[in-house]
């Protein structure tokens, strides 16, 4: 890398650039210790979901051979760079710096399976939360929406990829370091292969149309939305932090918490997120954050406005302000992704230009976007329900599941498929990123665009585990394979038992009745009528005996004496038996 390859840092004094070995090195001093790192443009948002974790394998790797010391020294993989930092001593950071770049030309291969079992560890007490959730559904099984799947790659990820993937990221290139000293220290060896500078990881949508919503969400509601990078993105960011502040927790106490936050993915465009937390009220928040957004794609009040100009310009005023050693992180990483360096004094010029219309755009742009989390339905905002099945369909030899006839696995041409009433899933050969592949025949396909099959040959009319391997295993790139060990059989998934049904009570007709007498019918009918005359002229002499009254009633008790007598009649000699 020549000197002019290396970054203009004139909005920042007091910071300077060097060169170490073809790595730009960026300094400012400080008293007392040194910090000092590097940061490399590769993170998980650009593996595969078949070689997930291979970034944070070769970050614990490199630092595998760091000996304990009073240096305060770690890794950190995320989804756009890997971090590796410490603070010590002069002599502390120029170890550290060395040994990481020497272990990255030369990873321990040998330790490489104990550190997937580190990793598997770390794994198995992470939770990706909500903005886990949303990632994976707005992205797929792919770039930015790993985060939401974990480290599935490590059972499959060989000694041989992780050197090439050392080879390809890990390059003076694509790498910028920092140190908090006035000029790089004597004895630092920064040397790493030759490669280039890598773009932004690639940013895809497996949504089939937004707003949508997912449910479930119990505390809360949160959002992630895609808008346009810039100046108006951070004013309507600020924008949104003050009105859901006033209208959820100052007026209506709906929330105990509101964030609002925004992070570039690219050249073009900002991922920008809110979540609210709402105990015990998760409905009223999720009605309050849709209202106070939709809110904002018609008008924003100047005071908002103001209020979020001044909050925006209070946070550059900090930066401005801190000592410029404090700015080398922040810098190295804007550097390496490619963030203009841009320092605060023109950063709030352009603030200060961002009008309501623009911010209005911005809210437009966060509506229609949006992927909403929460707890339930948001149709009634005119948010439909993200996907919960393939937009596609599937023709092949169908194989119905023998305890639910209902469902039926489809093994096709192109791909496989799980039909159900209610909808189908779909993978296709060809934008299958992961087989995970059991012993026994079993086998999980994970599509691109997140959609998941289960094969279980034990659970479907007339499939076994030799036509499975033979339909799947042969139209699926090796490198998307992971080969899982052998269950347990008692793990091996059998049919439900049928539940016998109770047969139903048998409902009485007329065909059930047995004969039906006619003397028999006109003695019940001479019997209706004496005794009804005797009764009803009877109750005429007891209330004018008892309580001196003539009650008359003419012909109804003639009237309904017949009636009783058609009912009596229809009763016993129904149409159907005539």
């Amino acid at each position: 890398m020549t000197a002019s390859a290396l970054p203009d840092l004139a909005d920042f004094p007091g910071v300077t650039a060097a060169e170490a070995d073809g790595v730009p090195v960026l300094l400012a001093p400080r008293a007392g210790n040194i910090g000092a790192g590097i940061v490399f443009r590769v993170g998980s948002a650009d593996e595969t979901l078949a070689v997930s974790g291979i970034t944070h394998l070769i970050e614990h790797l490199a630092l595998r051979s760091q000996v304990l010391s009073e240096a305060h020294l770690n890794g950190q993989t995320r989804s756009d760079v890997t971090f590796f930092h410490v603070a010590g001593t002069e002599a502390d950071a120029v170890r550290y710096l060395n040994d990481v770049c020497a272990s990255l030309r030369d990873l321990p291969l040998g330790q490489l399976e104990t550190e997937k079992d580190v990793l598997r560890s770390e794994g198995d007490g992470r939770n990706p939360g909500a903005g886990g959730r949303l990632r994976l559904n707005r992205h797929g099984a792919r770039d930015h929406g790993l985060v939401g799947y974990g480290e599935r790659g490590l059972d499959r990820i060989t000694a041989d990829e992780v050197r090439g993937w050392a080879a390809t990221w890990f390059t003076r290139e694509n790498a910028v370091a920092w140190i908090t000293a006035e000029a790089v220290p004597e004895g630092l060896d920064l040397t790493l292969p030759s490669g280039r500078r890598m773009p932004p990881a690639t940013v895809s949508d497996a949504l089939h149309g937004t707003p949508a919503y997912l449910g479930g969400l119990r505390d809360g509601v949160a959002l992630d939305a895609l808008v346009t990078r810039g100046a108006a993105a951070d004013v309507a960011t600020h924008v949104i932090r003050e009105v859901l502040h006033r209208d959820l927790r100052r007026d209506a106490d709906i929330a105990t918490a509101a964030e609002v936050s925004h992070d570039a993915l690219d050249d073009e465009r900002t991922r920008l997120s809110v979540m609210v937390q709402a105990e015990g009220r998760p409905d009223a928040a999720a009605g309050g954050l849709a209202d106070a957004l939709n809110g904002l794609r018609f008008h924003v009040a100047p005071d908002d406005l103001a209020a979020a100009r001044a909050a925006a310009a209070e946070e550059l005023a900090q930066v401005a302000a801190a000592p410029p050693a404090d700015l080398l992180p922040s810098l190295a990483y804007r550097t390496v992704t490619g963030r203009p360096l841009e320092g605060p004094a023109r950063n709030v010029a352009r603030i200060e230009q961002v009008t309501a219309d623009e911010v209005r755009g911005i809210a437009r742009e966060l509506w229609g976007s949006a992927l909403w989390y929460g707890p339930g339905a948001l149709d009634w905002a005119g948010i439909v329900a993200a996907p919960e099945w393939s937009h596609w369909t599937i023709h092949g030899r169908a194989f119905p599941r023998i305890d639910d006839p209902d469902v039926s696995l489809v093994l096709a041409a192109d791909g496989v498929g799980l039909v159900t009433l209610r909808g189908t899933v779909v993978v296709r050969f060809a934008s299958c990123v992961l087989l995970e592949a059991v012993p026994d025949g079993a086998r999980a396909l994970t599509g691109a665009d997140g959609f998941r099959v289960m094969i279980e040959p034990t659970l479907y009319e007339g499939l076994d585990a030799e036509t499975v391997a033979k339909h799947v295993d042969a139209h699926v790139p090796a490198d998307v394979v992971v080969h899982l060990p052998a269950r347990d059989p008692g793990d091996i998934p059998v049919p439900r038992p049928s539940t016998p049904e109770k047969p139903a009570k048998r409902q009485r007709t007329p065909e059930d009745a047995g004969p039906r007498s006619a003397p028999v019918t006109v003695a019940l009918v001479a019997a209706l009528w004496v005794v009804g005359v005797l009764v009803l002229g009877g109750g005429q002499v007891l209330l004018l005996e008892l309580f001196d009254v003539d009650l008359t009633l003419g012909f109804l008790p003639l009237l309904a004496l017949a009636w009783a007598t058609f009912g009596l009649i229809r009763k016993r000699h129904p149409k159907e038996r005539r």
